[in-house]
């Protein structure tokens, strides 16, 4: 294995992206591209469907939020196991969250659960599609629509993926998607909000309009990430990628995925913002990867379907339309797993995807090969066979 496997640096990336980044670090992006960005999702979801970008996921759910005009004292409903960016955007837009306990067995949220938390003040479901798996959305459309509640379908993982043959971010009432380093395409950092909601829409591009441009040395940090990335993930298993990335952060040549404020529950001042020409000239130049990238992840996931049948992790559910942007495990000896991982240096995981708990998750991106799979397999079933 040459590189180590890593689902956080940038995992979509391949030499054309290297290149066009260093080249729209140089020259600049494409003059068109974030409304070319725009017209790709319009046209890959639908004609009736519109498209608003910004400059993350994190603000185009911020800016579906405040475009449905929502006040402090009303209850946005999301999942309790999801990204700090999930309910920061609604904090930022000056509304609540109620947490929604997940569905056994899945990553998504429980339909029950949703149905016990809905007061007199809840106004919004987020639905989230985790990891590229689809959540049940026959039952919380059900629920939302007894309870006039708007469906927000957050499809930051899941791209390309469908339910029962529509494609997710088609079903709910508004939605959004992401464009982030480690999400199913990439341009280091990107979103997009998506309606059929005529005054919905004209709504969000009000905001968009209204929305400041990112300064320029943020923008060059984005470009930096993909050239950067390229130049340490191949010496990082002998520690000197590892210590250029760490220097690197440290002198803000490279931004975190999740800013330290964040984390805190503070909005860092480069969110929201216009999406910028510059990133979503990478954006492009991966769209037309999607398909590929999916189908990838597909054939990963089947290795560890069979590879992994006769072990004690329990494995996710099995559904046509999940791409399995990650390829999440259960098991009590999840911790120890991912520790042993870390002391071998080249299986290196990632964020708030990797749990310290009984989630593990197994990396799929497009780089990953059959091979690699394969051997991760047998080296986890070397390690469930020794008792802790």
């Amino acid at each position: 294995m040459i590189r180590p496997v890593n689902i956080g640096l940038s995992p979509n990336l391949e030499a054309d992206d290297v290149w066009l980044a260093l080249k729209t670090l140089v020259i600049g992006g494409k003059k068109d591209a974030t409304r070319e960005i725009e017209a790709w999702f319009e046209s890959y979801l639908g004609s009736s469907f519109k498209a608003v970008a910004f400059n993350s996921g994190r603000s185009a759910q911020w800016a579906i939020i405040k475009a449905l005009g929502l006040t402090s004292e009303d209850e946005v409903l999301i999942q309790d196991f999801t990204c700090v960016a999930v309910p920061n955007s609604v904090y930022w837009a000056g509304s609540k969250t109620i947490d929604v306990k997940i569905k056994p067995g899945t990553y998504n949220m429980d339909s029950e659960d949703l149905k016990k938390k809905i007061t007199k003040n809840s106004k919004v479901v987020i639905v989230q599609h985790t990891f590229g798996q689809s959540a049940d959305l026959d039952e919380i459309s059900t629920v939302c629509k007894k309870n006039n509640l708007v469906l927000i379908e957050d499809c930051a993982h899941a791209l390309g993926a469908s339910y029962k043959q529509k494609l997710l971010g088609t079903v709910g009432d508004v939605s959004f998607f992401s464009l982030g380093r480690d999400k199913v395409v990439s341009s280091v950092f990107g979103g997009i909000a998506i309606t059929k909601n005529p005054q919905l829409y004209e709504k969000l591009r009000k905001i968009e309009q209204e929305l400041p441009e990112n300064n320029y040395w943020w923008v060059v940090q984005q470009l930096l990430h993909p050239i950067l990335t390229s130049f340490f993930l191949p010496v990082y298993n002998l520690g000197l990628g590892k210590a250029a990335l760490w220097l690197s952060q440290r002198l803000h040549l490279l931004s975190m995925a999740v800013y330290s404020q964040e984390k805190r529950g503070l909005r860092p001042s480069c969110f929201p913002a216009k999406y910028s020409k510059a990133l979503a000239t990478l954006g492009l130049n991966q769209l037309p990867k999607l398909e590929r990238f999916n189908a990838h992840r597909k054939i990963i996931a089947q290795i560890y379907f069979k590879e992994l049948a006769d072990t004690d992790l329990k494995l996710p559910p099995k559904s046509e339309g999940d791409i399995y942007l990650r390829f999440t495990v259960d098991s009590p000896r999840c911790r120890e797993l991912y520790l042993r991982a870390k002391l071998e240096r080249k299986w290196v995981l990632g964020d708030w995807y990797q749990m310290e708990t009984h989630f593990l998750n197994l990396p799929t991106y497009p780089s990953f090969l059959k091979s690699d799979a394969l051997e991760l397999c047998n080296q986890l079933k070397i390690w469930l066979k020794h008792k802790k």
